[in-house]
């Protein structure tokens, strides 16, 4: 597909000419936006403060476990890599911090699910660390 000068410059002008509503737009989009009826949607946290898993935090769960366990493990061989090395260098003195080191990447859930994004698991605590 060939573009000409001439169509490239009607389409800045139209663009600079439109600039300036761009603010009037979000502001109105945001309006439609807060006034729709949002019910049943999936995406939308329910009006109580329950942490109950909903249909879309199995889905999402299922998405981010693509990237979350291959990188866990991928985390995991490369602490304990750094941890057989931090003992091999100090001939085993540095337990406690090669301790640390492997339980920093393999410690933890390594499949996320429902209950993880909804919040119902609470977070993990990292005390072992301090």
């Amino acid at each position: 597909m060939k573009v000409s000068r001439w169509q490239c410059a009607v389409l800045a002008f139209v663009v600079t000419l439109a600039a300036p509503y761009a603010t009037w737009l979000s502001v109105a989009h945001a309006q439609s936006q807060s006034t729709m009826d949002t019910s049943g949607s999936i995406l939308t946290r329910p009006m109580s403060d329950s942490v109950e898993p909903t249909a879309g935090d199995a889905v999402g769960a299922g998405f981010m476990n693509v990237v979350y366990v291959p990188g866990k493990a991928i985390i995991c061989g490369l602490s304990t890599v750094a941890s057989a090395g931090l003992l091999l260098i100090t001939f085993g003195t540095a337990y406690t911090g090669a301790t640390k080191v492997f339980k920093e990447g393999c410690h933890g859930d390594w499949v996320l699910t429902a209950e993880h994004v909804s919040g119902a698991i609470p977070k993990p605590n990292y005390d072992y660390l301090d």
